[in-house]
């Protein structure tokens, strides 16, 4: 029986047979019309081989005898050794056909990558699930869709996309949607980060996220799991698995279909129900899950959580330019549930020796363009504030302008003051950039990327770092009251480190 297995048997697989492939070039239309625009057989074939899988890929085609110079196959039973992985690429109506030659093979992983299943509406449709359903039951399969692209895994060199890159790292993400796979895969790396197992799930079917999620939480590779879901079948379960795998491994989760217009989107795209906004609220304060609304807001609550030293504390002093500014800066921090405290009378009367108040306001938030122009005073002024009592992090808050203007080409040592004052720091006080343009312009996200790329923990916003502070926060008072201890043996994802790098990243949390 289906439920005698958990995900997570012989996978990462190391056979594969993908059956659909068309013998004739051209990756341009889905096989029988029915998968993702340009998601065929052959096109997965090719890109398994070309990006250097460590496996085996066998080609299932009654119709051929060999593509692409690789022996084919007439069905799944005819394969010469165990599959660890059938992937499915054929029209919906052939789908049970194929699955019941899956168990005839032995086979136990099984992915659909097909659409036209109970997402459509159409009672025809949902025969086929239930025929599905009881296939799988009877023959003990796992399968992974309908309506899906499946993995994502750099380790063994699989992938699903032909234009993203293998870069490992301590990130897994499973998505209901493969597009905002794609789109997390594309960006992580300008965020810092590489992925140990990206998974494409569809219509959940079969397996759904807590299936997923109890593989990834012993998964050894993986030390944050990003989650983007429409709907969860059994809540219960899953709950549990949340708030047991958070206290250990944060859990962030994109929780699609809250609106009344999006259910009815979530329902025609996978056929999920959405849930209740008041259920999910109640979800993520139980559980401790982290709720994130885009997939670029779970890239930067990832990387928060990879460069930052745990802090449950919401205190920060914001250093930025221009009285205007300020103001703002004070209420989007008040909106986005952080502290601006006052500074002690000690740093106020340091601050007085060697900062001039001529144009320049030393209060929290500190308006001070003189400071940020100059790297020496900068790093003297970072320094002092991280020893201050009152503060737990520092928000570095400047112009995209400033890049262009005063920094000129002193940007190495404005990085190097960044960076010297986050690390050496002996009260453990973050420090971050938001790197900011009223218009929010082409050179806002550039800067804040070339920041990231040298180490910094750089926005492209002050609302953005706030907010991921903020959840950063959140989640730490979460760990802090489950009374979680840290392991020993756990690695730190070290700040400059590619992803991927040989000292094999993890969590800087610990």
């Amino acid at each position: 029986m289906v439920s005698d297995r958990k995900f997570g048997e012989r996978f990462p697989p190391k056979t594969i047979a993908i059956v659909g492939v068309s013998s004739k070039g051209g990756t341009s239309a889905p096989v029988g019309g029915t998968g993702p625009p340009g998601y065929t057989g052959l096109m997965l074939f090719r890109m398994l081989r070309e990006s250097g899988f460590e496996g085996r890929v066998y080609p299932v085609n009654p119709k051929a005898n060999e593509i692409d110079g690789v022996k084919a196959y007439p069905s799944v039973s005819d394969v010469p050794e165990p599959l660890d992985l059938v992937t499915i690429t054929v029209p919906a109506a052939v789908v049970p056909q194929v699955l019941e030659d899956c168990v005839a093979a032995g086979a136990l992983n099984v992915q659909i990558t097909t659409a036209g299943f109970s997402e459509t509406g159409e009672a025809e449709a949902k025969e086929l699930d239930e025929r599905i359903r009881g296939i799988a039951s009877r023959g003990g399969l796992r399968v992974i869709g309908p309506n899906c692209m499946g993995f994502h895994i750099p380790s063994v060199r699989m992938t699903m996309f032909e234009d993203v890159a293998l870069v490992e790292g301590p990130v897994a993400f499973v998505s209901q949607s493969g597009g905002h796979s794609r789109i997390l895969l594309k960006h992580a790396p300008d965020f810092g980060f590489g992925t140990s197992k990206v998974i494409s799930y569809g219509n959940a079917l079969i397996l759904d996220a807590p299936d997923f999620l109890e593989y990834l939480a012993d998964d050894p590779e993986t030390q944050i799991i990003c989650m983007y879901l429409e709907g969860v079948k059994d809540g219960r379960r899953f709950a549990e698995l949340v708030r047991r795998t958070n206290c250990v491994k944060p859990v962030i989760i994109w929780k699609g279909g809250l609106t009344e217009s999006g259910g009815w989107a979530a329902v025609s795209h996978t056929a999920s129900l959405a849930g209740n906004r008041l259920i999910w609220e109640a979800f993520f304060k139980q559980t401790g899950a982290v709720s994130v609304g885009s997939i670029e807001e779970m890239a930067e609550v990832v990387m928060t959580m990879l460069h930052l030293k745990p802090s449950p504390s919401r205190r920060v002093a914001v250093l930025s330019a221009g009285g205007g500014n300020n103001v703002a800066t004070g209420d989007i921090c008040a909106e986005e549930c952080l502290e601006v405290p006052a500074l002690s009378h000690r740093t106020m009367a340091k601050l007085r020796e060697f900062v001039s108040s001529v144009n320049q306001g030393l209060m929290n938030p500190m308006d001070a363009p003189g400071v940020l122009a100059q790297d020496t005073l900068l790093k003297q002024v970072l320094q002092l504030l991280a020893t201050d009592p009152m503060i737990d992090a520092i928000i570095v808050h400047l112009g995209a302008e400033f890049f262009l203007g005063p920094l000129g080409g002193a940007r190495a040592e404005f990085e190097k003051a960044i960076l010297e004052s986050d690390q050496k720091n002996p009260g453990g006080v973050n420090v971050v950039v938001a790197v900011s343009d009223e218009y929010r312009d082409d050179n806002t996200e550039k800067f804040a990327r070339e920041l990231r790329q040298s180490g910094i923990t750089a926005y492209g916003s002050l609302r953005r770092a706030c907010r991921a502070l903020r959840r950063f926060a959140t989640y730490n008072e979460f760990v802090s009251r489950m009374g979680a201890q840290p392991k020993a043996e756990e690695q730190c994802y070290t700040r400059g480190k590619a992803p991927g790098s040989a000292s094999g990243p993890a969590v800087a949390r610990r």
